[in-house]
């Protein structure tokens, strides 16, 4: 049976590897995430928490009790928009904001894959060779790399292509050179 530890708030962690993960959010993320009382403040304020599988709440819980594979798996994670309205609006101070970015490095560091990856990737591409991005060739390159979002994108394109949405050429933005540069900088660090 699983030694179990309880901590501030009545969480509860399990098993060594819980608590490496834990020390390793809140050392990411501050130490004042362990005073979080769960109040649900971050999550009623969050713009995307429709969309998300797990609140901020929630992922601030799974961070105190040391769930590592469940926090890793929340695609929640990816949908924050940092819009910073959870740590504005939290009586205590956290910043639930700062959990998400110690979750999404840990994810990073450890080489972890997202499905989404594969398309922030192109997209990121884009952004560095041109400045914009190419609708067109987005849609056509990312099916090579998530073969399920083929339909998907085939059923958008037949409905933004009469409507002129969809650009077959693009050129490059005035100042590319500085975007470039700013890529440069962000991948040496």
């Amino acid at each position: 049976m699983a030694e179990t530890e309880a901590i501030g708030s009545g969480h509860h962690m399990t098993n060594q590897t819980g608590r490496e993960f834990r020390d390793l959010a809140i050392r990411l993320a501050g130490d004042e995430v362990k005073t979080c009382i769960q109040c649900g403040t971050c999550s009623s304020s969050c713009s995307t928490a429709h969309l998300m599988d797990a609140s901020i709440r929630k992922l601030v819980q799974l961070v105190l009790e040391g769930r590592k594979e469940e926090a890793m798996a929340c695609e929640s994670i990816w949908l924050c928009t940092s819009c910073l309205l959870c740590t504005v609006r939290c009586p205590r101070g956290i910043r639930p904001k700062a959990v998400v970015s110690a979750l999404r490095q840990i994810f990073e560091q450890e080489g972890r894959r997202n499905k989404d990856q594969a398309f922030e990737r192109l997209f990121m591409d884009q952004i560095k060779s041109c400045g914009r991005i190419s609708e067109f060739m987005l849609s056509a390159v990312y099916p090579l790399k998530n073969p399920l979002s083929t339909v998907p994108i085939m059923e958008m394109g037949i409905e933004l292509m009469p409507k002129g949405k969809i650009a077959w050429q693009i050129s490059c933005i005035e100042g590319i050179s500085e975007i470039r540069r700013i890529f440069e900088e962000m991948d040496s660090q």
